[in-house]
């Protein structure tokens, strides 16, 4: 059976420093968390090493919102399929990257990040099509 890895959406983009997210997780705020993808069926995370240990497989996020002027802002829930890093921290950086996968969403949200997706794609901002 294939993996989560092997079954994600293709349709990604890379996204620059000024899209993040924000959520709750185990009681715990994240705010304004640097995401560097972006698909309709999920994210790829950066968040703090000292942290690493709530972000376990499986782990729900709730109320996430996706921190962009462009991007809709209804809550999302979502869950953590994978971790990469550790509490060292990758690349002598203190950070663990952390594939975030979207479980429910409204409707219209979806809708409207998949047209926002085409189109940053159809305008060659980057990823795979």
């Amino acid at each position: 059976m294939p993996s989560y890895a092997d079954r994600r959406d293709a349709r990604r983009i890379i996204v620059g420093p000024e899209y993040g997210i924000s959520f709750t997780l185990k009681g715990h705020a994240y705010r304004e968390v640097r995401i560097t993808n972006l698909s309709p069926g999920g994210c790829f995370a950066l968040v703090g090493a000292r942290d690493a240990g709530l972000f376990s497989r499986g782990a729900t996020l709730e109320a996430l919102v996706l921190d962009h002027p462009e991007l809709p802002k209804q809550p999302i829930t979502a869950s953590v399929t994978f971790v990469l890093g550790s509490a060292a921290g990758i690349g002598g950086r203190d950070l663990v990257g952390v594939g975030i996968r979207f479980l429910s969403m409204e409707p219209a949200a979806r809708e409207a990040l998949d047209t926002w997706i085409d189109a940053a794609l159809a305008a060659g901002r980057g990823g795979t099509p």
